[in-house]
């Protein structure tokens, strides 16, 4: 509890009556004197008793219209501040708090407040986040003082929510191969690369059931709409390998390799979660694995798989020049604590980088996505179907950690976003650049040769059809009469 100017000037008059009493000999200042402090602890001591009233009594809320939203995109934040009339007696103001992350709202566009008998009060702010990952919105900080404005109170209490910020659709998505579109790549194929699906039974149809799962036969012989139930034909266990290292950051601003490699690996995801695959996931920055969990059926499973796949950034190449290694979870922790009680912006700034640096599960001084592959086989007993997620740049290292993953007849989906479709004016040279596209085919190729392997490739879609056509019309040229051909 603070003391405000008020009381401040209250206790320098009973101070100066104390001090004057015994200049003038007479007792009338000091019994003024005591009054006044008399009367400080008296409002104080209301004070506490409105305060504690006023926080025992109060409800707040604060609710996002949507739990999950794009990056980009605005989202209400209502904050409500409620209050029954007997613990009415205070002046109440609540700020309500924003990630870390959000753009900046003016504190008057943030408060609510209550004047001495108001009981509710409302406002709604439009929150908008730039980056993509699971925000919590932090406690709101609340403000009381008392009817005299002689005490006031500030600390922060009240509900975290939390929202999470998708990565904008990627629109002109292509995944297939040899330039064929793959219709759905989110599911995965039934023969020797892991669980399929077999009818399990018949119910009738519900709201919010998927067209694709209706019944047609069934519908017409029982007149009523009905779909059919799948269920997984084995308990092999599926694993997203996705590698964002600093070589998935090539690509434009808002389309990185990552961003692609990203969108497919929701896919994948979301299709699991509507058939009941197991499914785990491994995240390999450059000095080893990010993130691991465990292969799960559980709906808070998928969605912590989902979140954390929205917070992947590139991590950075190489380790920090400083002495002191951020990217080091031991290092961040204890540097952590001891900025803990540092309110200098200094403090605040360097604390902001232990609280977002890269924390790495495991440290790997080898190739990371073959130690992702050897870290999956150490830990678990079961069938694997692995996805791995990455790109073409180190074909040498992807190929062993390819073999490495079909060890031992496990299944492997390989999604390969091909550097030829994102480094920067690539295609101005198009000749040249259809000439690697060809190569990274015949890699892509070899690739399915070490097994029960089958390679995607993953790219802007537009950038892939001029290479193709691009290619078509040098063929055709060649083959005309007087042509190279000739």
């Amino acid at each position: 509890m603070q003391p405000t100017r008020r009381t401040w000037t209250a206790a320098a008059i009973g101070a100066v009556l104390a001090v004057v009493g015994p200049v003038v000999a007479s007792p009338l200042p000091v019994v003024g004197a005591a009054v006044v402090f008399g009367w400080i602890l008296a409002r104080q001591l209301v004070a506490v008793w409105g305060f504690q009233a006023t926080v025992e009594a109060t409800t707040l809320t604060v609710e996002p219209s949507v739990s999950r939203l794009q990056v980009g995109t605005d989202v209400p934040v209502t904050l409500t501040v409620e209050r029954p009339p007997t613990a009415a007696d205070t002046v109440l103001t609540v700020l309500l708090s924003l990630p870390p992350a959000a753009t900046p709202r003016p504190e008057r566009d943030r408060e609510v407040s209550l004047a001495v008998g108001e009981t509710r009060e409302t406002t709604t702010v439009l929150l908008s986040i730039p980056t993509a990952g699971r925000m919590t919105i932090k406690e709101p900080t609340w403000e009381i003082c008392d009817t005299h404005a002689m005490f006031t109170e500030s600390f922060d209490r009240g509900p975290t929510p939390t929202v999470t910020v998708e990565a904008q659709t990627i629109q002109d998505l292509h995944v297939g191969r040899g330039g064929s579109e793959l219709s759905a790549f989110g599911q995965h194929p039934t023969e020797g690369t892991g669980d399929g699906v077999t009818p399990a039974e018949l119910r009738q149809y519900l709201d919010g059931d998927p067209a694709d799962r209706i019944d047609w036969k069934a519908t017409a012989r029982l007149s009523k709409t009905y779909v059919r139930e799948f269920e997984a034909e084995s308990d092999r266990e599926i694993t997203l390998i996705v590698d964002h290292r600093s070589q998935m950051a090539a690509g434009s601003i808002a389309e990185t390799q990552l961003d692609f490699a990203r969108e497919v690996a929701l896919g994948i995801v979301s299709n699991a979660e509507s058939v009941g695959d197991p499914l785990g996931l491994i995240t390999v920055g450059d000095d080893g694995l990010t993130t691991t969990l465990a292969a799960t059926r559980q709906q808070i499973g998928y969605a912590r798989i989902r979140e954390q796949l929205l917070a992947l950034e590139p991590t950075p190449a190489g380790r920090p020049s400083s002495s002191v290694d951020l990217q080091h979870p031991g290092v961040t922790q204890r540097l952590a604590q001891q900025l803990a009680g540092d309110t200098t912006a200094f403090g605040q700034t360097l604390r902001a980088f232990t609280e977002t640096a890269t924390g790495y599960v495991e440290r790997i001084e080898t190739d990371p996505l073959y130690g992702a592959v050897d870290y999956l086989q150490a830990t678990t007993n079961a069938t694997q179907l692995t996805i791995i997620l990455t790109t073409d740049r180190e074909r040498s290292q992807l190929r062993e950690t390819v073999r490495a993953a079909a060890s031992d007849g496990n299944a492997v989906l390989v999604f390969l976003t091909p550097q030829v479709l994102f480094e920067a004016g690539e295609l101005a040279d198009l000749e040249t650049a259809y000439g690697r596209y060809r190569e990274f085919e015949a890699f892509r190729t070899e690739l399915e040769r070490l097994g029960p392997v089958i390679a995607y490739e993953v790219g802007p879609g537009d950038r892939l059809a001029t290479l193709l056509s691009s290619g078509r019309s040098e063929t055709a040229s060649r083959a005309a009469p007087g042509g190279a051909n000739e």
